[in-house]
């Protein structure tokens, strides 16, 4: 594979890694937020019947608190792509893993996912 070829390769992996953290951040706040949704949906529909109200704030805080770590990850996710571009810019190698703000990003992200299973987990508990 000749240079050119190696770094059309390179960039083009490294594209597909972004829209592919760009898919994972629009999911986890698509569940987290639609649970929370369909939870004040549920709740307001049996309210209106005049029926017992299952206790839902575990699982509503829990996607709530999701919402809140994609957010986060979010956050530290721009600014591991800020730091990518002050290195392009100034022209220095690339260094992944980019310290502590890369892996804050993740760490909020696979939060956000915790999150998301421990408020349905909680939710099927007190549907049940």
């Amino acid at each position: 594979m000749t240079i050119d070829a190696s770094r059309e390769h390179w960039l083009e992996t490294y594209k597909s890694l972004i829209s592919i953290s760009i898919e994972g951040f629009k999911f986890s706040a698509l569940a987290n937020g639609g649970a929370a949704v369909a939870i004040l949906a549920y709740l307001g529909n049996v309210a209106g019947k005049g029926a017992a109200v299952p206790d839902m704030q575990k699982p509503m805080l829990a996607f709530v608190l999701g919402l809140f770590f994609v957010g986060l990850g979010m956050f530290f996710s721009y600014f591991t792509q800020l730091k990518l571009l002050e290195e392009i810019g100034i022209n220095e190698s690339p260094r992944l893993p980019h310290g502590w703000v890369l892996k804050l990003a993740a760490f909020f992200y696979v939060g956000s996912l915790i999150a998301f299973a421990c408020g349905s987990w909680q939710a099927v508990v007190r549907f049940g």
